[in-house]
C-alpha cells in the first residue's frame, strides 16, 4: 500500500523570525490499482496515528487503529531510497525536508494494514437440496461416455494394448497382455498402429450406454463405488501428477492420447551412464538426437543415421560386424518419440577420435568453465576432454568451441543490464537507506556507472572504524570491460571493511568525481571531524578528492612513489633509505635518512622533497587517525579477493561482493565472542611484541608518569598521561611502542595486562570492533522473484531495462599476463633457486657458468678428450673475526635507576 500526499499551497514554505509558514497536504492512498482520497492535513499536526487511522477509514470505513504493528515508509525521490518512519518527529522532519526541496508529492507505504472483505459479515448462501440443488455424483457424463469407472494401472495398460495391438483383437475379449512389448513395423507411426482400437471407442454402443437415466440412477446407488470414493477422500495425501489423475475433464480424443502416452521417459543412470530399452520415450526429436549423440561419445562408437527426420530415427553402428541397432518413431501426439526396436550389443572396438564430438557439443560441456575463466588455455580443455570423456579432437575444434562459449558469455552479460534497476529496487526494499545509484548515457538508456553501498557499511564506518579510507580501482575482465572503483576502511583488528563500490566505464577524473560525490552524499561525513584518504597519484583521483573532500588529509601509496623513484635512481641502497624515510615516526629519523640519500645523490633528495611529507612519511601523518599505513595494500587485497569474479557479469560481481560482506559481518561477530583477550588479536600481538622488545631498555623514572628510556638506539622520553613517546610511534598508531611498554610495566607493576587497555586508543578496542559490525546486510530473494520496478519509483521518461554499453575491443591478440614494472622479477622463474655446482653461486647452473667458460678459454683446445676440471681453489668459507665473541651472550634485562 502506498500513500501519496500532494501539496496544495500558493505561498512558498520558508522561515521567519516569529512564525513559520504552514502547508496543507492532500493525503491520498494508492491501494491495489485504485487511488483513494483520504483528506487534507497540515504539516504541523500530522502524526502516525492520524495517518494510519485516516487510511483505514477510507479503505474499510472503520475509523480504528489496527491492533497489529503498522510499518510506515516514505519514498525519497531525489535519492531513490525508502526510509522507515518510526516516530512522529521523524514524520514531521520528512515533511519539512520535502518542503525544503520544493516538492509537491510525498509517497508513503504502509505495511500490516488489514483490509476486510467489502461484503462485510454476510453469511454465505447455503444451497439446499430441497430447493432443487442436486450434488454432483462420482460419474459425470464424459466418464459414462468412455465407460470409465476409475483410474488404475491395469486399465492404462489395457488401453495401451488396444491402441497398439493387432487388428484381430476385440475390445471385450479380456486378454491379459500386461507387460508385453508389441511388435511394431519400424516404418509405421504410432498413430496408425491403433486405428482399430480408436474406432472401437467411437462406436454406437458407447453412446447407447450414456442414453437413459436408469443407468445413471444405478451408478448413483452403487455402494462399492461410494465406499471406494470415500476411502480415497479420507486417506488422500499429496501425490504425483499422474496418480489420482482424472480424464473426465478432457475431450474423448485427448483422453485416448493421454492413456497412450503413458510410457517410460528417458532418465540417465547413476553416474551419467546412458542405457536404452524398448518403450523408452523422449520429449521430441531433438532430445532423442542429442541423447544418441551423447551415447555414441560415451561408448566410443560411430553411429550411422539410417533414418533421421521428424517422424522416425534409425541408428546403426558402423563397427565391423557390430549388430547394434536402434529405431524410434513419433507417437500419436506427433511430438513424443519412443524406441520401438533395439539390439543393444556392441561387438566393435572403441573409437577415440570421435566425429560426434562436434564444436557445439564441446562448447556445451565446457561452457561454464570457459565463462568462469575466459583466459583458460585450450590445452586444459583438451586434457579435461580426454580425462572425462576419453575423446581426442583436433586443436581447431577446441578454438571454435571456446569462441562459441565466449559468444554465449557476452549474451549472458548483456542480459544482466535489463535486471540492474530491479536489483537496485530490491536492495532498497530489503536494506532501507542503502545507496544504489545508476547513471546512464546517450543513447538513453545506456548503462554508464553504478554505485552501491549499504546502510550497515555506512553505520559501521561512522561508529566503529578509524577515519581512514583507501580508494583504488581494478579492471574488469568481462566482455564489456569497465573498472571497479572501491573504498575500503579498516576495523579495530586491522581487517578489511569494504565501504562502497562503483562500476564505471574507465578510471578517469569524471568517474572518480561521480564515485566520490555519491560517497559524500551517502556518508554525510561532518567536515569538523578528521578524515584521511589513501590513494595513488594518477588518473584524476587527487583532483576528485580536492573537490568533494577538501577538508580531508591525503596520503599517497609509498609503493607507487618508490616505483617512480627507482626509475631514475636505481640501487639497493636507495631502496633501503627510501623505506626508512617513509616509515620514520619522528622528524629526526626522517631527516637523517634524507641526508644519507642526499649524500649519495642530491638530485634524488630533491626529487623526494618535491612531495610534501604529509603525503608519504609517518612522522607528518595526522595523529588523530591512529593509522600508520604507508601503502594502499588494503585496497589491493580487496581487489585480489574478487579473483575470477572480475570476469563475471556486473550483476554477479555486485552480488558476490554483497554476499561476501554480509557473510563477513556475521562471521566477525561470532569471532569476536571467542576472543580470549580484551583487545583485538592483532592489537594484542603488537603489544606483546613491543613488550618483549622493552626488556632491553634501562628505565629512569622522572615522576608524574614521565620516564626516560635508554637503549641501543639512544634515549627516548615517555609521558604516560599524554600518551606520547619521543619516537612518535605511539601517537601515530595508537598502540604503545616498546619504550612506552617499558614505562607502563614500571608504572602498573604486575597488573600491567589488566590496565593495558587504558593506554590503547579507543578506536582499537573490542567495543569499537563490535560497534563496527553491529548492523547487518539483509539477504535478497532469488533473481526469479524480483518484481518489476513500480512506475511511481522511477522518474518520468525512465525505462526499466538498460542498454548494454558499447564494447571496446583492443586491436591485436589479448594479453594474458599483467604488465610488470621494470625491476619486477618474472612470475614463476627459477632465478635464485638454482645453485651452480662449480662456483656454488645461485642464479645459474654449471652449463651456463661463466667461470667454466673462462677456464675453457685458458686451457689448450688441442686435446678434445680432456674434460674441464673444476678449479682447484675452492672458495674460502667465511671465518668469524677475532673481535666477535665466540659464545652467544645473554640479553640483558631491563634495568631501573632510581
Amino acid at each position: 500500500m502506498v500513500v501519496e500526499a500532494s501539496a496544495h499551497c500558493c505561498a512558498h514554505f520558508g522561515y521567519s523570525n516569529s512564525t513559520r509558514a504552514m502547508d496543507i497536504f492532500n493525503i491520498k492512498v494508492w491501494f491495489g490499482n485504485e487511488v483513494y482520497d483520504v483528506g487534507e492535513c497540515d504539516s504541523e499536526h500530522i502524526s502516525l496515528i492520524t495517518l494510519i487511522r485516516a487510511t483505514t477509514d477510507e479503505l474499510n470505513g472503520q475509523n480504528e487503529v489496527p491492533n497489529d504493528d503498522c510499518i510506515v515508509w516514505v519514498q525519497l525521490p531525489w535519492s531513490g531510497e525508502r526510509v522507515q518512519v518510526n516516530s512522529d518527529i521523524e514524520l514531521l522532519d520528512h515533511f519539512r525536508v520535502f518542503e525544503d526541496h520544493g516538492l509537491d508529492t510525498i509517497m508513503f507505504e504502509l505495511e500490516n494494514v488489514y483490509v476486510p472483505n467489502p461484503l462485510g459479515d454476510e453469511e454465505p448462501e447455503v444451497l439446499a437440496q430441497d430447493g432443487g440443488y442436486q450434488p454432483l455424483g462420482w460419474h459425470d457424463l464424459e466418464a459414462e461416455m468412455l465407460n470409465y469407472d476409475g483410474d488404475s494401472e491395469k486399465d492404462d495398460d489395457k488401453d495401451d494394448d488396444e491402441g497398439e495391438g493387432s487388428e484381430g483383437s476385440e475390445a471385450g475379449e479380456g486378454e491379459d497382455n500386461y507387460g508385453q512389448v508389441p511388435i511394431v513395423d519400424e516404418d509405421a507411426e504410432d498413430g496408425n498402429d491403433g486405428n482399430d482400437g480408436s474406432d472401437r471407442n467411437d462406436g454406437n454402443d458407447g453412446s447407447d450406454r450414456n442414453d437413459g437415466n436408469d443407468r445413471n440412477e444405478e451408478n448413483d446407488g452403487n455402494d462399492d463405488i461410494i465406499k471406494e470414493c470415500m476411502s480415497l477422500f479420507e486417506g488422500y495425501q499429496s501425490k504425483s501428477d499422474d496418480e489420482y489423475f482424472s480424464d473426465s475433464e478432457l475431450e474423448p480424443d485427448k483422453v485416448k492420447i493421454a492413456k497412450l502416452m503413458k510410457g517410460n521417459p528417458f532418465k540417465k543412470m547413476v553416474g551419467g551412464e546412458i542405457k536404452f530399452h524398448v518403450g523408452q520415450t523422449f520429449d521430441n526429436a531433438v532430445q532423442m538426437r542429442e541423447i544418441f549423440r551423447e551415447y555414441a561419445i560415451q561408448q566410443g562408437v560411430v553411429l550411422h543415421r539410417v533414418k533421421n527426420d521428424n517422424v522416425r530415427q534409425t541408428y546403426k553402428c558402423l563397427g565391423d560386424g557390430c549388430r547394434w541397432r536402434a529405431h524410434g518413431s513419433r507417437m500419436i501426439d506427433r511430438m513424443t518419440f519412443m524406441i520401438k526396436t533395439l539390439v543393444d550389443e556392441h561387438e566393435c572396438h572403441r573409437v577415440y577420435n570421435n566425429k560426434e564430438a562436434k564444436v557445439k557439443w564441446i562448447a556445451s560441456k565446457f561452457e561454464n568453465l570457459v565463462k568462469a575463466n575466459p583466459s583458460i588455455d585450450i590445452k586444459v580443455l583438451g586434457d579435461l576432454l580426454r580425462e572425462n570423456y576419453r575423446v581426442s579432437v583436433d586443436v581447431q575444434r577446441f578454438y571454435n568451441a571456446k569462441k562459441k562459449a565466449l559468444a554465449g558469455l557476452a549474451k549472458d552479460h548483456a542480459k544482466c543490464f535489463g535486471l540492474l534497476r530491479r536489483y537496485a529496487y530490491m536492495v532498497n526494499q530489503t536494506n532501507p537507506r542503502s545507496a544504489v545509484h545508476i547513471c546512464t548515457q546517450d543513447p538513453q538508456p545506456t548503462f554508464q556507472r553504478m554505485f552501491l553501498s549499504f546502510e550497515a557499511q555506512k553505520l559501521g564506518f561512522l561508529e566503529g572504524c578509524r577515519p581512514f579510507i583507501g580508494v583504488d580501482g581494478c579492471h574488469l575482465k568481462g566482455p564489456f570491460g569497465g573498472v571497479l572503483l572501491s573504498a575500503v576502511a579498516l576495523d579495530a583488528n586491522s581487517g578489511l571493511f569494504p565501504l562502497a563500490v562503483c562500476i564505471c566505464e574507465k578510471e578517469n577524473q569524471v568517474s572518480w568525481e561521480w564515485f566520490l560525490n555519491n560517497l559524500k552524499i551517502h556518508l554525510k561525513y561532518p567536515s569538523s571531524r578528521n578524515l584521511t584518504f589513501m590513494s595513488d597519484r594518477q588518473k584524476g583521483v587527487i583532483q576528485a578528492l580536492e573537490l568533494h573532500f577538501p577538508f580531508a588529509k591525503r596520503r599517497y601509496c609509498a609503493r607507487h612513489i618508490f616505483a617512480n623513484f627507482r626509475l631514475l635512481y636505481k640501487g639497493e641502497h636507495y631502496k633501503k633509505l627510501f623505506w626508512r624515510a617513509t616509515r620514520s615516526c619522528n622528524e629526526f629519523d626522517f631527516n637523517e635518512a634524507m641526508n644519507e640519500i642526499g649524500a649519495i645523490d642530491p638530485a634524488a633528495k630533491s626529487w623526494l622533497q618535491n612531495i610534501k611529507t604529509e603525503h608519504w612519511s609517518r612522522f607528518d601523518y595526522d595523529p588523530i587517525v591512529r593509522c600508520d599505513h604507508v601503502t594502499n595494500n588494503m585496497t589491493e587485497a580487496f581487489n585480489s579477493m574478487l579473483g575470477s569474479h572480475r570476469a563475471k557479469s556486473y550483476l554477479e560481481l555486485l552480488e558476490f561482493i554483497r554476499r561476501m560482506v554480509m557473510r563477513k559481518f556475521q562471521e566477525r561477530k561470532d569471532e569476536c565472542e571467542r576472543w580470549n583477550s580484551i583487545l583485538p588479536p592483532r592489537v594484542n600481538a603488537k603489544i606483546m611484541k613491543n613488550s618483549k622488545e622493552s626488556r632491553l631498555f634501562t628505565i629512569i623514572a622522572a615522576g608524574n608518569g614521565e620516564y626516560e628510556l635508554l637503549g641501543p638506539t639512544g634515549g627516548y622520553g615517555v609521558k604516560l598521561r599524554e600518551y606520547s613517546c619521543q619516537c612518535g610511534y605511539w601517537q601515530i598508531s595508537g598502540i604503545p611502542c616498546s619504550h612506552a611498554m617499558a614505562a607502563i610495566s614500571h608504572y602498573c607493576g604486575k597488573s600491567v595486562m589488566q590496565k593495558i587497555t587504558d593506554f590503547v586508543h579507543q578506536s582499537l578496542s573490542k567495543s569499537a570492533y563490535l560497534q563496527t559490525y553491529r548492523g547487518m546486510i539483509h539477504p535478497l530473494p532469488d533473481q526469479k522473484r524480483w518484481p518489476e520496478v513500480p512506475a511511481c519509483v522511477m522518474t518520468e521518461g525512465q525505462m526499466e531495462h538498460l542498454i548494454p554499453p558499447p564494447r571496446t575491443i583492443q586491436p591485436g591478440r589479448p594479453k594474458t599476463q599483467r604488465k610488470r614494472e621494470p625491476d619486477e622479477p618474472p612470475k614463476g622463474g627459477r632465478s635464485g633457486t638454482v645453485v651452480c655446482k662449480l662456483c656454488l653461486q645461485p642464479g645459474h647452473n654449471k652449463r651456463t657458468c661463466k667461470k667454466k667458460k673462462s677456464t675453457e678459454t685458458t686451457q689448450p683446445s688441442s686435446s678434445q678428450t680432456e674434460t674441464t676440471q673444476p678449479p682447484s681453489s675452492q672458495p674460502a668459507t667465511t671465518q668469524p673475526s677475532s673481535s666477535q665473541p665466540s659464545t652467544t651472550q645473554s640479553q640483558p634485562h631491563s634495568q631501573v635507576i632510581n
